[in-house]
């Protein structure tokens, strides 16, 4: 064979004079060894990545590379491994008489950087042929390795970075849908509401006029009916209020008006409202305080409603000379916290004890959920008020004792949500930065304290306290004024790195000039404050700091987890359709420019049908998924994969021929025909099997859109010609599909496959 029909490939990832290197090397080494075949590979993260071949196609890249994969130890173990052509099945000899495989190894350091494939050539004459060239070759194949890895590296942040915007796009499209849910659900709301308060208003108004004997007198009897009916009226009034009231809660009306108040104010205007009621219905009402309770969290307004419900609702049942006691006792949590135990007693008992009780504890199973016929909207009202204030309704007592509800608040502040927050001082003065950590661990939070010497720059402090930490903190507090540098510098430092850059920085300055702040605000710091500090100013800053960094992580949070399900099918976790068509698209824009080959892969799963009919709906989703799992191990990870729509599926293949796809999309079919997945027994044959259907550009079209509808087409006549087999877009020498339209790739004979040509 002579040289001219030796083709040559080098990596397109290289630097064009990396290419220039490798392509005259190889040719060179080809010479010496008679115009042998061979390849050059790169070895990078246990496996090895081809970087130039003389006699190979593209196409047999993936090949040469797994070969010298599975050979890895018998590499590193030697200096030269020769196999004769019998031990390697399946390898694409370049050569139609070559009769061995000779692999040499490349080292720097002692480490395995490369190796050297050869068709038909003596370990003698190789060695001749690289003699005193081992070191340039181990440097060269190093290099260009490195180089191919930062090229696709690059490329995967372009490609990441695209990802985000679709992203992007995605979530301000689902927020836009959001909205308009929202303000479509308050207007239903809103109508409803006066739909239901419209009529009972007129109901109420004439049962007024008629009582009052607006349009004559009235009989006892008619008094007493329109009693009745205004009784009812304002019954059904009550239940809008309490309906609406839930509604406002579960649509998202939760946010409450969180702040410190008195709980011995709560009890005082519980027992106000409620002590002439208790009075005429001659029940004994008891309402105690703990004394040492002092400040409780949460919505006192809300709080306030939650308590008159539960009184206004026991008063309803309670017999006449029975007691009501309403108590809160501190209870201690942990070293810093305490809770304040709210408990509401009654001595009811027999049938009506039995039947609050079944009540009660139907409210605490029902949880949040809108209550079902029987139970009160206004105890739904209140159970869904205690748990918006992280407070668990708990229900006890029995027919002879009464009911007994419990529940906790907490005591002095929201300890457990700033236990765990940790901040980070930075001071020029031990004593300065003493008194700021106390100030902080008096309110339960963690702080850490940094004295900055004056041999420490900002970018020391930056590298000690925020490169090396195993935890960053949740809130800085930075001095402007530090020996060696200023704060300011390391603000900046700290604004500009990624890992840091969204964490709040409070600056502490000893200058009350403007000019001061806004440099602090020019280099990033999400506040400025002046010495001398003021203990309330400073915790109120710091707690509203935390509370912004909290929503910002949570706001991060849903970003990731919308970005997922804009882009990903539900069931199976590969890629949707839209985002499909979407990367399909860019795809194919990349491979216009850079000339590189595209090819897609559409399967489809024969006779889904049938299986659905016979194993029924949920073994389809569960087959839906192994399927899924089973085409993720057959292809590479730059390859995209998606569910195209119902049981067919599509792979679109970067960078890769379409005479390469073809023989993916028939490993892809074998292995399926070989899988054993639940149910395959009911098809026809007792297996499983899928028809594929490849296309590629620019070889069969020119457009995206295009290469889709030849695929689809070429998968429809894989089915047209018996399923379970592989039909291949066939085009002419223009890139135009040829009048037969397809051919059926060729392989080994399967007994449930035919060879056929389509």
């Amino acid at each position: 064979m002579s040289l001219k029909t030796l083709k040559t490939w080098v990596s397109k990832s290289l630097t064009p004079t990396l290419i220039y290197r490798l392509q005259q090397a190889t040719t060179s080494l080809s010479v010496h060894l008679a115009r042998a075949p061979l390849a050059v590979a790169f070895f990078d993260d246990e496996r090895f990545r081809l970087l130039a071949s003389v006699g190979y196609e593209e196409f047999a890249r993936e090949t040469l590379e797994t070969t010298l994969t599975e050979r890895l130890n018998a590499i590193q173990a030697n200096l030269l491994v020769c196999a004769p052509r019998a031990a390697l099945p399946g390898f694409p000899f370049a050569v139609a008489d070559s009769t061995t495989l000779l692999l040499r190894r490349f080292t720097l350091d002692q480490l395995l950087c490369g190796v050297l494939l050869v068709e038909s050539a003596a370990d003698e004459q190789l060695e001749a042929a690289l003699a005193g060239q081992e070191l340039s070759w181990s440097f060269l194949i190093r290099e260009s390795g490195w180089c191919a890895r930062l090229t696709e590296a690059e490329a995967q942040v372009v490609e990441m970075s695209r990802q985000l915007e679709a992203a992007r796009h995605a979530i301000e499209r689902l927020t836009e849908l959001g909205e308009q849910s929202i303000r479509d659900r308050e207007k239903f709301i809103a109508n409803v509401d006066y739909e239901l308060r419209a009529p009972l208003t007129t109901v109420l108004g004439y049962c007024e006029m008629l009582q009052d004997a607006t349009y004559g007198p009235l009989t006892d009897t008619q008094r007493s009916f329109l009693r009745h009916i205004e009784a009812g009226g304002q019954a059904l009034l009550h239940i809008v209020d309490d309906l609406m009231r839930l509604v406002r809660l579960e649509r998202g009306g939760d946010a409450l008006d969180i702040r410190e108040f008195s709980a011995a104010r709560l009890f005082q205007s519980v027992q106000s409202a409620f002590a002439p009621l208790a009075e005429r219905r001659q029940v004994r009402l008891e309402v105690r305080l703990d004394p040492a309770a002092g400040m409780i969290v949460g919505d006192e307004a809300r709080l306030y409603e939650a308590l008159s419900q539960l009184l206004d609702d026991a008063l309803r049942y309670i017999p006449r000379g029975g007691m009501l006691r309403l108590t809160g006792e501190l209870q201690r949590v942990s070293s810093h916290v305490q809770s304040l135990v709210i408990t509401l007693q009654d001595d009811m008992s027999g049938i009506v004890a039995e039947q609050r009780l079944a009540t009660y504890r139907a409210l605490q199973n029902a949880a949040s959920q809108v209550p079902s016929r029987g139970i009160a909207l206004g105890l739904s009202v209140t159970y869904r008020i205690l748990q918006l204030h992280g407070a668990t309704l708990t229900v006890e007592g029995d027919a002879t004792q009464g009911c007994r509800l419990i529940f906790r608040l907490p005591h002095r502040l929201s300890a457990s949500q700033l236990e765990m927050s940790q901040v980070l001082i930075v001071d020029a003065s031990a004593e300065s930065g003493n008194l700021l950590r106390t100030i902080l661990e008096s309110e339960n939070l963690r702080a850490q304290l940094v004295v900055a010497s004056g041999n420490d720059t900002a970018a020391m402090l930056h590298a000690n306290y925020f490169e090396s930490a195993t935890r960053l903190p949740d809130v800085v507090l930075l001095d402007a004024s530090l020996p060696m540098t200023d704060g300011y510098e390391l603000c900046r430092l700290i604004k500009q790195t990624e890992a840091t850059r969204y964490l709040p920085v409070l600056m502490l300055t000893a200058s009350p000039e403007t000019t001061e702040k806004l440099r602090g605000l020019e280099v990033g710091a999400t506040d400025v404050l002046t010495k001398p500090i003021n203990r309330r100013e400073l915790l109120m800053r710091v707690k509203a700091l935390i509370a912004q960094k909290r929503e910002f992580e949570a706001m991060l949070r849903a970003y990731h987890s919308a970005r997922h399900r804009a882009i990903t099918d539900g069931l199976t976790g590969l890629f949707n359709h839209a985002y499909f068509l979407e990367k399909l698209t860019r795809e194919a824009e990349l491979a216009e420019r850079s000339g590189h080959p595209l090819s897609i892969i559409m399967l489809d799963v024969d006779r889904f049908k049938h299986f659905n009919d016979t194993n029924g709906h949920e073994a389809g989703n569960e087959l839906l998924k192994d399927l899924s799992r089973l085409m993720e191990r057959c292809f590479r990870r730059s390859d995209v994969l998606a569910r195209y729509g119902g049981e067919e599926f599509v792979v679109l293949l970067p960078n890769t021929p379409k005479s390469q796809a073809a023989v993916l999309a028939e490993r892809l079919r074998r292995r399926v025909a070989e899988y054993p997945f639940a149910g395959r027994e009911s098809q026809p044959g007792g297996r499983l099997t899928v028809s594929l259907g490849v296309a590629a550009l620019p070889s069969d079209t020119s457009g995206p859109k295009q290469l889709l509808e030849l695929a689809d087409r070429a998968l429809y006549r894989a089915k047209q010609n018996g399923r379970n087999r592989v039909c291949v877009v066939e085009s002419e020498a223009l890139g135009r599909p040829r009048p037969s339209g397809f051919w059926k790739v060729p392989d080994q004979p399967d007994p449930g496959n035919t060879l056929s040509s389509a």
